[in-house]
């Protein structure tokens, strides 16, 4: 499973130190810098293979996107930037040890948020080690992509170039939501969007190419993916019982390890079910609440939208205008 975890907006994030704000500018410059126009990289006879072929994928999703999901196809992704590393940004989640109501930073333009994001993986480090010694749970994660909802025209990036069409598919659809709605401080609405779309995007797209066997295996992707986040649920419902409890901290710190090491064991159980590697590397992490939030910022509301998007028959149209008026 690739991370969960992609969107942060960096430039116009509150400075409260005069390095967080130049790393901002810096790395936002640096992939306006090196983007290129799509259609020049892939006429470029020293361009490989896979990325001439994603490109011309993208083209083909952007359209889509613009007619069949209302959604603002011409605005990003029509250009190429390698910024020769792994991730683009690193993002940072954090919550109190004994709580699961996450840690928010106020931006301007955008509002409060419950994420924090970083061009440079030292300054990320250092910041998480610094809400650490305050005694928050922290999570910290390279993240391949993200929007600055309209503000540029984002660009694909080598982060996210191979994966495969169908989850590079899946961020174009849902990083174009961002750019079509996004409520300021509302992370979790924005994100179970943005998913929202992405998901059903999907669908019509395979349905559209006549794509059965893709639809079929994207359809039991889904279900493994709800699979997991209800596993999640059910650590989060038992977590908030326990810090409501009132126990003593050194029992609460107790079952909460316990409770963690619980939904590890559980997952693990899912991994051995499907095969393959989906949760390989979350597996592999000490599961801290920052963890949790972070999942559940990008899922939780995502019922709410499909059956919005059923009381619109469908159509994207209505649909958008309909979450346009959600409380």
């Amino acid at each position: 499973m690739r991370s969960l975890l992609f969107l942060p907006f960096i430039l116009f994030q509150s400075c409260e130190t005069v390095n967080f704000y130049a790393q901002g500018v810096s790395g936002q410059v640096e992939i306006l810098r090196k983007s290129r126009p799509n259609l020049r990289v892939i006429e470029d006879k020293e361009t490989p293979v896979m990325i001439r072929e994603k490109l011309i994928l993208c083209e083909e999703l952007c359209e889509f996107a613009k007619t069949d999901l209302n959604l603002p196809g011409d605005a990003s992704y029509h250009k190429y930037a390698d910024l020769g590393r792994k991730h683009v940004v690193y993002v940072l989640h954090a919550a109190p040890e004994f709580s699961l109501e996450p840690k928010t930073w106020r931006y301007p333009l955008i509002g409060e948020l419950d994420y924090r994001g970083y061009f440079d993986e030292t300054d990320a480090k250092e910041f998480a080690e610094e809400l650490r010694a305050e005694g928050y749970d922290v999570h910290l994660g390279g993240t391949d992509a993200y929007s600055t909802l309209g503000f540029f025209h984002d660009p694909v990036l080598n982060t996210f170039i191979d994966y495969s069409d169908i989850d590079f598919a899946e961020m174009i659809f849902h990083e174009l939501t961002h750019r079509r709605i996004f409520r300021s401080g509302e992370t979790t609405f924005n994100e179970s969007l943005a998913n929202a779309v992405a998901e059903e995007g999907i669908r019509r797209w395979l349905i559209s190419k006549g794509d059965k066997a893709g639809l079929k295996n994207y359809e039991e992707i889904l279900v493994r993916r709800r699979d997991f986040y209800s596993e999640i649920t059910r650590t989060r419902a038992s977590l908030e019982k326990l810090y409501a409890s009132g126990v003593s901290e050194i029992q609460m710190r107790t079952r909460k390890a316990s409770l963690m090491q619980d939904l590890n064991t559980r997952a693990n159980a899912l991994q051995k079910r499907w095969g393959g590697k989906a949760l390989e590397e979350w597996i592999s992490q000490d599961l801290t609440n920052a963890h949790l939030l972070a999942l559940v910022t990008y899922n939780n509301d995502i019922p709410k939208f499909e059956q919005l998007l059923k009381d619109s028959d469908g159509d994207f149209v209505r649909f958008f205008e309909k979450v346009k008026d959600i409380d």
